[in-house]
C-alpha cells in the first residue's frame, strides 16, 4: 500500500469536491465540521485531570463574571415584565 502525504490527500479531496454539486459540497462540509468537532472532544478527553483543572481555573473568574452579568440582566428583565 502506498502511503499518501497530506498534500496528496488534500489535492485529491479538492479535485473530488470541485466536481460535486453545491448541495453535496455542503454535505461534505457538514461532515468535515462534525469530524473536526469530534476531534476537539477527543483532544479534551485525552488531557489529564490536572490539565483540565488548570484550564478550568484559568477561566473561572471570567466565566463567573460573565454568568453573574447575564443573571443580573435577566433579573432586571423579569422585574420589567412584572411591571407590565
Amino acid at each position: 500500500m502506498i502511503t499518501k502525504t497530506p498534500d496528496i490527500v488534500q489535492s485529491q479531496l479538492l479535485k473530488v469536491l470541485s466536481q460535486l454539486s453545491l448541495p453535496k459540497q455542503e454535505e461534505v462540509l457538514k461532515y468535515a465540521l462534525l469530524l473536526h468537532k469530534k476531534q476537539q472532544f477527543q483532544d479534551w478527553d485525552s488531557i489529564s485531570d490536572q490539565e483540565a483543572a488548570d484550564i478550568k481555573a484559568e477561566f473561572y473568574d471570567k466565566d463567573l463574571a460573565y454568568s453573574e452579568g447575564i443573571l443580573s440582566d435577566y433579573l432586571y428583565q423579569l422585574q420589567q415584565e412584572d411591571v407590565i
